[in-house]
């Protein structure tokens, strides 16, 4: 059955009914009407399979927290005049094996498809899937090497207040990321358990353009190239590029349906635009792209896998952290393809929560999924003065400051700043609504976004 990918939200699918008109404005022939009217009862049939999915998923599981997206009903369709029975030329084999694939598929997702995946297009895309990008298929270019104008450092105030700014309300499933563009004007979102990618004008409080929505993956990594052109996504089976004004498919997906060892669930481009690198939970190897061709560039490095990547933003080192903690914090030369010293996981307790490096590149901060935030010596490995301590419960998100001066982090009880040098708490200021899950830090040095848990709104701070 082929893979189907995301598709832009609003998006309805005219290419069936009676009575299309051909290039010349006159009338399809007969064939094309035949054709037309088998790819509608396939079409008809596949919304069955679909409803009776949400069916036996109801039964099993109960409700899902949200309501399944359900294909819009058919336009009726006028009864056209009886035609000679002629022998309709066959669909293209690939939509066929499509639509007609999906009915083992569907039966198979009723159980073994998590809650809120569907397996064809999301809320008001007809199912049409226009966003499709075949592997090794160049759709409308790449990443520029020119990375965009960062705003330049600015200072944390010495009292630090947080001023509301607007509240994004869009997504009704439960938001996993967020990510601000390189020159902090966007924001990207996506959620955590459906295919659903939004972007927002962080100065208009409004959506960029319509969401993505997936059929079949959840964005589970996702980046801005350096020139804030691109956006890429990672899940375990592709890694995909959309334009990050119209989330358009944007240069070739990479998809590794042959190794099922391999997966894209996070993804990290370089400082310079050049580079990406990819790797996933159960991959055993970190891989690096060219950002222009989307060709696997030298030898992969040998790992346990990475749930999260990060460049230093000088682009020479490369830090990767897994989830199981087995592995801790690698360190890897970029030019050299080579790791360096190895911290000790006893330093932090082997699993990396939250991942940063210091403006100057020289040191990059962890926390252990748990009270502290340690400081690595970014060529050495070694740990740096002592950590940041006296959190409430886990960290939940680690930022620095623009001019390197100021570490900020959240737990449940609010915001917190430090002082990067002697690692001194600064200020604390206390939850201004619901307890911070996730913390993203703008570029401009003064905007921050941030979730509550089980959030599906976004809140947007000024920090003054």
């Amino acid at each position: 059955m082929d893979e189907r990918g995301p598709s832009p939200e609003g998006v309805r699918d005219t290419s069936s009914g009676a009575g299309h008109t051909g290039p010349d404005g006159g009338k399809t022939t007969p064939e094309a009407d035949a054709a037309a009217e088998e790819l509608s009862q396939l079409r008809a049939e596949r919304d069955r399979l679909l409803a009776e999915r949400e069916r036996l998923r109801h039964e099993l599981s109960g409700p899902p927290p949200h309501p399944p997206r359900m294909p819009p009903e058919p336009l009726p369709r006028t009864p056209a005049k009886p035609l000679a029975r002629i022998p309709a030329k066959p669909l293209p084999p690939s939509r066929r094996r499509l639509l007609i694939g999906a009915g083992a598929a569907v039966a198979v997702a009723a159980v073994a498809v998590p809650t809120g995946i569907a397996l064809f297009g999301g809320e008001s895309d007809g199912g049409k899937d226009t966003a499709h990008g075949k592997p090794g298929e160049d759709t409308s270019g790449s990443p520029s090497p020119t990375p965009l104008r960062t705003p330049p450092p600015i200072a944390i105030p010495a009292r630090p207040r947080l001023r509301p700014l607007a509240t994004l309300r869009g997504h009704k499933g439960e938001i996993g990321t967020l990510r601000f563009s390189p020159d902090g004007k966007t924001l990207a979102s996506s959620e955590s358990q459906d295919g659903v990618l939004r972007l927002w004008d962080v100065a208009t409080h409004k959506q960029r353009a319509s969401a993505l929505l997936s059929s079949l993956v959840i964005f589970k990594g996702v980046a801005f190239s350096p020139d804030g052109r691109t956006v890429a996504t990672g899940h375990e089976s592709r890694a995909q590029f959309w334009d990050a004004t119209t989330l358009r498919p944007r240069g070739k997906e990479i998809a590794q349906h042959d190794d099922p060892s391999l997966s894209f669930e996070t993804i990290a481009f370089s400082p310079d635009g050049r580079l990406f690198a990819t790797s996933g939970f159960i991959d055993q190897e970190i891989r690096l792209y060219d950002a222009a061709t989307h060709r696997q560039k030298g030898a992969p490095l040998q790992s346990a896998g990475a749930h999260q990547l990060v460049f230093s933003p000088n682009g020479k080192t490369l830090a990767s952290a897994d989830e199981s903690g087995m592995d801790g914090v690698r360190l890897w030369d970029v030019a050299a393809r080579k790791q360096r010293p190895k911290p000790s996981n006893d330093s932090f307790g082997g699993a990396a929560g939250h991942m940063v490096f210091s403006p100057d590149s020289t040191t990059l901060a962890v926390d252990n999924d748990s009270t502290e935030v340690h400081f690595l010596d970014a060529i050495t490995g070694k740990e740096r003065g002592k950590p940041l301590a006296g959190h409430s419960g886990s960290v939940t998100g680690l930022a620095y400051s623009t001019d390197g001066k100021t570490v900020l982090t959240t737990d449940y009880t609010g915001l917190h700043l430090w002082d990067a040098a002697g690692h001194e708490h600064r200020a604390a200021i206390g939850n201004p609504g619901s307890s911070i899950a996730q913390l993203a830090f703008s570029p401009d040095g003064r905007t921050l976004a941030t979730l509550g848990f089980q959030d599906k709104t976004i809140h947007l701070w000024r920090l003054e």
